[in-house]
């Protein structure tokens, strides 16, 4: 089969590897999509310490069922599944206390596991023990449902962060994943969402009615105009939907007293440390935390948010290439020219 490889940081290309064979209890899909993660492009340029190259990247991925194990009982020949990335071992002590998004010897699909970025995938048989696969509707295009993957990060960040009922929530990141925070948000009973972005032409044909204002970062100081709209009080909630050690720091500014700081992008190896005022935490008493990926609730939780309209994502990919132009769709994602970019093997 053909699939895009990282042959070395910075070498991606379409090559011939192995097709997947079939083992008890083990899934093949036929990807139908796989999105392109700006953690993809992080990788392409740095690495990872958890990827061992070469290695099939990408893990927003949707298919259809085309071989079933012995032994499994869930799946069948035919059915259209998303991808939950990273499985859980079931056995270490983040496990046992029923955390495994914390867990010690996780595997995930585009780092240790072969990716979506590839005409099959094989699904391992612990990986369909956990649970990673998600039946989603005919109703959806398999572009749709590979955004149930970053639907689903969406989901449980907005969890730890208790977004709810008349929180003011800032998004700093006017991406795919910035306008889906935005989204969900106002699904989550947020009283004003505030988007800040620096491109508003990335905008441009975009539904924005989730949004109540969107600031220009380049034109003027967000932390001010910030206040200004929430009569001196300041955010709630302030997601960092983006990949900037400067938002980060940002964010501190834009939080009122009790506000919750949620640093949803991850920063590249070198550019992850900052400076901030601790004295912003310990007087405001704001929280910061992280997150990043999901659960396979969370993704089933997409899956019906995408399918009943709840939080609309048709209109966040816009482009598709098939697998052969794999080099050129990541020089476009990584552009920022225009939304979400999907590879259709």
């Amino acid at each position: 089969m053909k699939a895009g490889v990282l042959e070395s940081i910075g070498h991606l290309a379409v090559k011939e590897v192995p097709d997947p064979q079939l083992e008890k209890g083990t899934v093949i899909l036929k990807v139908g999509a796989c999105s392109i993660c700006s953690t993809d492009l992080r990788i392409f340029h740095y690495g990872h310490a958890r990827i061992q190259l070469p290695q099939i990247l990408g893990h927003e991925i949707a298919g259809e069922v085309t071989e079933v194990g012995e032994g499994v009982r869930d799946h069948k020949i035919g059915d259209r599944v998303t991808v939950t990335p990273t499985v859980a071992c079931g056995e270490c002590h983040y496990c046992h206390k029923k955390l495994p998004h914390y867990c010690q010897r996780r595997k995930s699909f585009g780092y240790q596991l072969a990716g979506g970025y590839a005409e099959y995938l094989f699904v391992p048989s612990f990986a369909v023990a956990y649970g990673a696969l998600n039946r989603f509707p005919d109703t959806l295009s398999f572009t749709e449902a590979s955004l149930a993957e970053p639907l689903a990060c969406c989901i449980r960040a907005q969890k730890s962060s208790q977004v709810g009922t008349g929180d003011m929530v800032a998004i700093i990141g006017g991406g795919p994943v910035g306008i889906m925070h935005a989204r969900l948000a106002k699904t989550n009973g947020a009283g004003r969402v505030i988007l800040i972005e620096r491109d508003l032409g990335r905008l441009k044909g975009i539904p924005l009615d989730a949004i109540d204002d969107i600031i220009d970062s380049t034109r003027t100081d967000p932390s001010g105009i910030v206040a200004h709209l929430t009569e001196g009080r300041g955010a709630d909630v302030v997601m960092v939907a983006c990949s900037s050690a400067e938002a980060q720091v940002q964010a501190l500014s834009i939080a009122g007293s009790g506000g919750r700081v949620n640093f949803f992008g991850g920063l590249p190896p070198g550019a992850s440390s900052i400076t901030i005022d601790s004295n912003i935490i310990h007087y405001k008493e704001v929280s910061i935390q992280g997150a990043h990926g999901s659960l396979p609730e969370d993704n089933r939780n997409a899956i019906d948010m995408i399918a009943r309209g709840t939080v609309k994502v048709s209109d966040l990919i816009s482009h598709t290439f098939p697998l052969d132009a794999i080099v050129e769709a990541f020089r476009l994602a990584e552009s920022r020219h225009g939304m979400h970019v999907a590879i259709c093997p």
